[in-house]
Protein backbone atom coordinates (compact mmCIF):
# COMPACT_ATOMS: atom_id res chain seq x y z
CA UNK A 1 0.00 0.00 0.00
CA UNK A 2 1.10 3.58 -0.57
CA UNK A 3 0.40 6.53 1.71
CA UNK A 4 0.33 9.95 0.06
CA UNK A 5 0.48 13.12 2.15
CA UNK A 6 0.36 16.80 1.23
CA UNK A 7 0.58 19.90 3.42
CA UNK A 8 0.31 18.22 6.78
CA UNK A 9 2.41 19.60 9.62
CA UNK A 10 6.05 19.81 8.57
CA UNK A 11 5.40 17.69 5.47
CA UNK A 12 4.87 19.43 2.15
CA UNK A 13 4.66 16.16 0.24
CA UNK A 14 5.35 12.49 0.90
CA UNK A 15 4.68 9.21 -0.90
CA UNK A 16 5.54 6.31 1.39
CA UNK A 17 5.21 2.62 0.61
CA UNK A 18 4.02 0.43 3.49
CA UNK A 19 5.07 -3.13 2.69
CA UNK A 20 7.33 -5.17 4.92
CA UNK A 21 9.86 -2.80 6.49
CA UNK A 22 9.53 0.96 6.05
CA UNK A 23 12.17 3.17 7.68
CA UNK A 24 12.05 6.96 7.81
CA UNK A 25 15.25 8.62 9.01
CA UNK A 26 15.94 12.25 9.69
CA UNK A 27 16.56 14.94 12.23
CA UNK A 28 14.02 16.09 14.81
CA UNK A 29 11.07 18.15 13.56
CA UNK A 30 11.25 16.92 9.96
CA UNK A 31 7.86 15.19 9.86
CA UNK A 32 8.95 11.59 10.50
CA UNK A 33 6.27 10.91 13.13
CA UNK A 34 3.57 12.55 11.01
CA UNK A 35 3.58 9.63 8.58
CA UNK A 36 2.77 7.12 11.30
CA UNK A 37 0.09 9.36 12.76
CA UNK A 38 -1.51 9.64 9.32
CA UNK A 39 -1.75 5.84 9.12
CA UNK A 40 -3.35 5.69 12.56
CA UNK A 41 -5.74 8.50 11.62
CA UNK A 42 -6.94 6.71 8.48
CA UNK A 43 -7.38 3.52 10.51
CA UNK A 44 -9.43 5.31 13.18
CA UNK A 45 -11.59 7.11 10.61
CA UNK A 46 -12.42 3.80 8.94
CA UNK A 47 -13.62 2.42 12.26
CA UNK A 48 -15.46 5.57 13.31
CA UNK A 49 -19.20 4.74 13.76
CA UNK A 50 -20.47 7.37 11.32
CA UNK A 51 -17.85 6.81 8.65
CA UNK A 52 -20.34 4.89 6.51
CA UNK A 53 -22.07 8.19 5.91
CA UNK A 54 -18.90 9.46 4.27
CA UNK A 55 -17.70 6.06 3.02
CA UNK A 56 -14.03 6.88 3.35
CA UNK A 57 -11.49 4.33 2.24
CA UNK A 58 -9.44 7.02 0.59
CA UNK A 59 -9.62 10.20 2.60
CA UNK A 60 -9.13 13.63 1.07
CA UNK A 61 -9.95 16.49 3.38
CA UNK A 62 -12.45 18.80 1.66
CA UNK A 63 -11.34 17.95 -1.86
CA UNK A 64 -14.15 16.28 -3.83
CA UNK A 65 -16.54 16.28 -0.85
CA UNK A 66 -20.09 17.58 -0.87
CA UNK A 67 -21.07 20.46 1.42
CA UNK A 68 -22.90 18.05 3.72
CA UNK A 69 -19.83 15.84 3.94
CA UNK A 70 -17.63 18.84 4.69
CA UNK A 71 -19.90 19.84 7.59
CA UNK A 72 -19.81 16.29 8.98
CA UNK A 73 -16.04 16.26 8.52
CA UNK A 74 -15.70 19.53 10.45
CA UNK A 75 -17.77 18.30 13.36
CA UNK A 76 -16.23 14.86 13.76
CA UNK A 77 -13.16 13.84 11.82
CA UNK A 78 -11.35 17.18 12.25
CA UNK A 79 -11.58 16.72 16.03
CA UNK A 80 -10.07 13.28 15.70
CA UNK A 81 -7.36 14.74 13.46
CA UNK A 82 -6.45 17.37 16.04
CA UNK A 83 -6.35 14.81 18.85
CA UNK A 84 -3.87 12.63 16.96
CA UNK A 85 -1.70 15.35 15.39
CA UNK A 86 -2.11 18.14 18.00
CA UNK A 87 -2.86 20.64 15.23
CA UNK A 88 -5.75 21.17 12.82
CA UNK A 89 -5.74 20.36 9.09
CA UNK A 90 -5.68 23.20 6.60
CA UNK A 91 -7.89 23.51 3.53
CA UNK A 92 -5.21 21.88 1.34
CA UNK A 93 -4.26 19.04 3.71
CA UNK A 94 -4.57 15.68 1.98
CA UNK A 95 -4.23 12.10 3.15
CA UNK A 96 -4.65 9.38 0.55
CA UNK A 97 -4.02 5.66 0.89
CA UNK A 98 -4.27 2.98 -1.80
CA UNK A 99 -5.54 0.15 0.43
CA UNK A 100 -7.66 -0.17 3.52
CA UNK A 101 -5.70 -0.16 6.76
CA UNK A 102 -6.36 -2.65 9.56
CA UNK A 103 -4.98 -3.14 13.06
CA UNK A 104 -2.65 -0.17 13.33
CA UNK A 105 -0.46 -0.07 16.45
CA UNK A 106 1.35 3.18 17.23
CA UNK A 107 4.09 3.12 19.89
CA UNK A 108 5.12 6.69 20.56
CA UNK A 109 7.05 5.95 23.75
CA UNK A 110 7.32 3.06 26.24
CA UNK A 111 6.61 5.62 28.98
CA UNK A 112 2.93 4.92 28.28
CA UNK A 113 3.32 1.91 30.60
CA UNK A 114 3.79 4.35 33.51
CA UNK A 115 0.25 5.61 32.86
CA UNK A 116 -1.29 2.15 32.76
CA UNK A 117 -2.67 2.33 36.33
CA UNK A 118 -4.04 5.82 35.66
CA UNK A 119 -5.98 4.68 32.59
CA UNK A 120 -7.08 1.53 34.41
CA UNK A 121 -8.59 3.63 37.20
CA UNK A 122 -10.42 5.75 34.66
CA UNK A 123 -11.92 2.57 33.24
CA UNK A 124 -12.98 1.46 36.72
CA UNK A 125 -14.64 4.81 37.34
CA UNK A 126 -16.34 4.47 33.92
CA UNK A 127 -15.18 7.92 32.89
CA UNK A 128 -15.76 8.28 29.18
CA UNK A 129 -12.93 10.36 27.74
CA UNK A 130 -12.56 10.56 23.99
CA UNK A 131 -10.87 12.58 21.30
CA UNK A 132 -13.38 15.43 21.62
CA UNK A 133 -11.23 16.72 24.47
CA UNK A 134 -8.54 18.57 22.57
CA UNK A 135 -5.73 18.02 25.07
CA UNK A 136 -6.53 14.33 25.55
CA UNK A 137 -3.48 12.02 25.10
CA UNK A 138 -5.08 10.04 22.28
CA UNK A 139 -1.97 8.07 21.28
CA UNK A 140 -1.36 6.91 24.85
CA UNK A 141 -4.96 5.89 25.38
CA UNK A 142 -5.09 4.06 22.04
CA UNK A 143 -2.04 1.97 22.90
CA UNK A 144 -3.28 1.36 26.45
CA UNK A 145 -6.48 -0.22 25.11
CA UNK A 146 -4.46 -2.52 22.87
CA UNK A 147 -2.27 -3.56 25.78
CA UNK A 148 -5.33 -4.16 27.96
CA UNK A 149 -7.89 -5.73 25.63
CA UNK A 150 -7.45 -8.97 23.69
CA UNK A 151 -8.76 -9.32 20.14
CA UNK A 152 -10.57 -12.52 19.29
CA UNK A 153 -8.42 -13.59 16.36
CA UNK A 154 -7.41 -16.99 15.05
CA UNK A 155 -4.43 -15.49 13.27
CA UNK A 156 -1.96 -15.58 16.18
CA UNK A 157 1.79 -15.34 15.77
CA UNK A 158 3.74 -18.44 16.71
CA UNK A 159 4.75 -18.87 20.35
CA UNK A 160 8.39 -18.95 19.29
CA UNK A 161 8.12 -15.19 18.78
CA UNK A 162 7.10 -14.69 22.40
CA UNK A 163 9.82 -17.06 23.60
CA UNK A 164 12.44 -14.97 21.84
CA UNK A 165 11.19 -11.81 23.54
CA UNK A 166 11.19 -13.48 26.94
CA UNK A 167 14.79 -14.58 26.43
CA UNK A 168 15.88 -11.06 25.52
CA UNK A 169 14.52 -9.41 28.69
CA UNK A 170 14.52 -12.51 30.93
CA UNK A 171 10.86 -12.09 31.81
CA UNK A 172 7.40 -11.10 30.69
CA UNK A 173 5.23 -8.02 30.93
CA UNK A 174 1.83 -9.05 32.31
CA UNK A 175 -1.43 -7.72 33.74
CA UNK A 176 -2.27 -9.09 37.19
CA UNK A 177 -5.70 -9.79 38.68
CA UNK A 178 -5.85 -6.23 40.00
CA UNK A 179 -5.49 -4.84 36.48
CA UNK A 180 -1.96 -3.62 37.19
CA UNK A 181 0.93 -3.86 34.79
CA UNK A 182 3.76 -5.96 36.23
CA UNK A 183 7.04 -7.51 35.14
CA UNK A 184 7.49 -11.19 35.95
CA UNK A 185 11.16 -12.14 36.09
CA UNK A 186 12.00 -15.67 37.27
CA UNK A 187 8.78 -15.76 39.33
CA UNK A 188 9.62 -12.48 41.02
CA UNK A 189 7.07 -9.72 40.48
CA UNK A 190 8.11 -6.11 39.88
CA UNK A 191 5.99 -2.99 39.50
CA UNK A 192 6.26 -1.75 35.91
CA UNK A 193 7.49 1.65 37.11
CA UNK A 194 10.53 0.04 38.73
CA UNK A 195 11.94 -1.63 35.62
CA UNK A 196 14.23 -0.17 32.97
CA UNK A 197 12.53 1.67 30.13
CA UNK A 198 14.44 -0.45 27.63
CA UNK A 199 12.76 -3.57 29.01
CA UNK A 200 9.39 -1.88 28.52
CA UNK A 201 10.18 -1.48 24.80
CA UNK A 202 10.22 -5.25 24.40
CA UNK A 203 7.50 -5.91 27.00
CA UNK A 204 5.00 -3.79 25.06
CA UNK A 205 5.57 -6.01 22.02
CA UNK A 206 4.91 -9.06 24.20
CA UNK A 207 1.48 -7.84 25.25
CA UNK A 208 0.56 -6.69 21.74
CA UNK A 209 1.37 -10.12 20.34
CA UNK A 210 -0.55 -11.90 23.13
CA UNK A 211 -3.56 -9.65 22.47
CA UNK A 212 -3.48 -10.35 18.71
CA UNK A 213 -2.82 -6.80 17.55
CA UNK A 214 0.38 -7.87 15.81
CA UNK A 215 -0.74 -10.40 13.22
CA UNK A 216 -0.42 -10.89 9.49
CA UNK A 217 -1.13 -7.66 7.55
CA UNK A 218 -1.31 -5.50 10.69
CA UNK A 219 0.85 -2.35 10.83
CA UNK A 220 3.23 -1.64 13.69
CA UNK A 221 4.50 1.94 13.94
CA UNK A 222 7.38 2.63 16.33
CA UNK A 223 8.53 6.20 16.80
CA UNK A 224 12.29 6.41 17.48
CA UNK A 225 12.62 3.14 19.43
CA UNK A 226 16.32 3.79 20.04
CA UNK A 227 15.64 6.60 22.52
CA UNK A 228 15.65 4.27 25.55
CA UNK A 229 17.83 1.48 24.19
CA UNK A 230 21.55 0.83 24.61
CA UNK A 231 23.21 0.37 21.17
CA UNK A 232 23.50 -3.39 21.80
CA UNK A 233 19.77 -3.60 22.50
CA UNK A 234 19.04 -1.46 19.45
CA UNK A 235 20.48 -4.31 17.39
CA UNK A 236 18.33 -6.84 19.25
CA UNK A 237 15.25 -4.68 18.71
CA UNK A 238 15.99 -4.33 14.99
CA UNK A 239 16.52 -8.07 14.68
CA UNK A 240 13.19 -8.77 16.36
CA UNK A 241 11.41 -6.27 14.12
CA UNK A 242 12.64 -8.23 11.11
CA UNK A 243 11.30 -11.40 12.73
CA UNK A 244 7.86 -9.78 12.99
CA UNK A 245 8.00 -8.82 9.31
CA UNK A 246 8.91 -12.40 8.34
CA UNK A 247 5.67 -13.39 10.10
CA UNK A 248 3.56 -10.99 8.04
CA UNK A 249 3.54 -7.83 10.17
CA UNK A 250 4.20 -4.57 8.30
CA UNK A 251 6.45 -2.25 10.29
CA UNK A 252 7.12 1.48 10.04
CA UNK A 253 10.12 2.72 12.03
CA UNK A 254 11.20 6.33 12.43
CA UNK A 255 14.73 6.83 13.65
CA UNK A 256 17.71 9.14 13.95
CA UNK A 257 20.09 6.46 15.22
CA UNK A 258 22.85 5.20 12.89
CA UNK A 259 22.97 1.98 14.96
CA UNK A 260 19.27 1.29 14.48
CA UNK A 261 19.32 2.17 10.79
CA UNK A 262 22.32 0.01 9.93
CA UNK A 263 20.94 -2.88 11.99
CA UNK A 264 17.60 -2.69 10.16
CA UNK A 265 19.38 -2.53 6.83
CA UNK A 266 21.65 -5.49 7.53
CA UNK A 267 19.03 -7.75 9.13
CA UNK A 268 16.50 -7.04 6.38
CA UNK A 269 19.09 -7.93 3.73
CA UNK A 270 20.07 -11.13 5.53
CA UNK A 271 16.42 -12.18 5.87
CA UNK A 272 15.54 -11.01 2.36
CA UNK A 273 12.47 -9.10 3.53
CA UNK A 274 11.08 -6.22 1.50
CA UNK A 275 12.44 -2.91 2.81
CA UNK A 276 12.15 0.76 1.89
CA UNK A 277 14.28 3.52 3.38
CA UNK A 278 13.34 7.21 3.33
CA UNK A 279 14.98 10.46 4.37
CA UNK A 280 12.87 13.24 5.91
CA UNK A 281 14.34 16.58 4.94
CA UNK A 282 13.15 20.09 4.04
CA UNK A 283 9.46 19.15 4.15
CA UNK A 284 9.75 16.09 1.94
CA UNK A 285 10.02 12.35 2.63
CA UNK A 286 12.26 11.02 -0.13
CA UNK A 287 12.92 7.39 -0.90
CA UNK A 288 16.55 6.29 -0.89
CA UNK A 289 16.75 3.72 -3.67
CA UNK A 290 19.75 1.42 -3.90
CA UNK A 291 19.17 0.95 -7.64
CA UNK A 292 20.08 4.60 -8.24
CA UNK A 293 23.24 6.51 -7.41
CA UNK A 294 21.66 7.56 -4.12
CA UNK A 295 22.16 4.99 -1.37
CA UNK A 296 21.72 4.73 2.36
CA UNK A 297 25.04 6.53 2.66
CA UNK A 298 23.11 9.78 2.31
CA UNK A 299 21.13 8.98 5.44
CA UNK A 300 24.23 7.99 7.40
CA UNK A 301 26.00 11.12 6.20
CA UNK A 302 23.12 13.27 7.43
CA UNK A 303 22.98 11.62 10.83
CA UNK A 304 26.74 11.70 11.34
CA UNK A 305 27.03 15.50 11.08
CA UNK A 306 27.77 15.84 14.85
CA UNK A 307 31.06 14.02 14.23
CA UNK A 308 32.04 16.87 11.89
CA UNK A 309 31.65 19.21 14.85
CA UNK A 310 33.95 16.99 16.94
CA UNK A 311 36.52 16.92 14.12
CA UNK A 312 36.43 20.71 13.99
CA UNK A 313 36.93 20.90 17.76
CA UNK A 314 39.90 18.50 17.51
CA UNK A 315 41.38 20.57 14.71
CA UNK A 316 41.12 23.78 16.75
CA UNK A 317 42.64 22.08 19.80
CA UNK A 318 45.54 20.80 17.71
CA UNK A 319 46.04 24.24 16.15
CA UNK A 320 46.11 25.79 19.63
CA UNK A 321 48.78 23.31 20.78
CA UNK A 322 50.92 23.99 17.73
CA UNK A 323 50.70 27.76 18.04
CA UNK A 324 51.16 27.65 21.78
Amino acid sequence: MELQLKNIGMIKEANVEIDGLTVIAGENDTGKSTVGKALLFVNEVNYYPNTKKLNIDKLELYDKLTKEQQIWLDENVRKLFKSIFSFSPTYDTKIDITDKVSHVVFIETPIVTNLFSFFSKLDTMQIDIDYKISNYPYLFRHLYKQLRLELKEDNKLHNNILNRLENIINGTLEINDMGELIFNKEDKIYNVNSIATGIKNFGILQLLIKNNYLTKDSILIVDEPEVHLHPKWQLKYAQFIIELIKNGVNVLITSHSPYMLEALQRYSELSKVNSNFYLAEDGYIKKINDSNSETLEKIFEKLSEPFDVFDEMDSKSMEKLING
